[in-house]
């Protein structure tokens, strides 16, 4: 094993950071349905009987979705490992910043 995965002689965890994650993304990983009934045409129809807290929340950060890419300002933060998430680094916040040196007077 390289030193990278040893420490103090025992294997090293992935480490995992927050993430920004839009509600859509939280409600699909952290939803639990439950069948309902049974449509006309046969289809089952589900309904939401809950949704997991998030513990990591600071509303109004406005972020972009580790998943989706999506702007949110839901201030959801999931801990994931870098591997594991889509949009990820400055290539995607750049697009989202604010530059003052942008503004120019008519």
């Amino acid at each position: 094993m390289s030193r990278q995965t040893r420490i103090n002689g025992m294997a090293a965890k992935p480490a995992q950071l927050p993430f920004a994650i839009c509600e859509m993304c939280w409600m699909d990983d952290h939803a639990r349905w439950e069948p309902e009934s049974i449509s006309e045409a046969g289809s089952i129809l589900m309904k939401l009987v809950g949704v997991d807290s998030p513990k990591i929340l600071k509303p109004g950060c406005v972020e972009v979705c580790c998943m989706c890419g999506t702007i949110t300002i839901a201030g959801i933060y999931e801990m994931r490992s870098p591997e594991t998430v889509y949009f990820i680094g400055d290539e995607f916040s750049r697009d989202f910043e604010f530059n003052i040196n942008d503004i120019t007077e008519d």
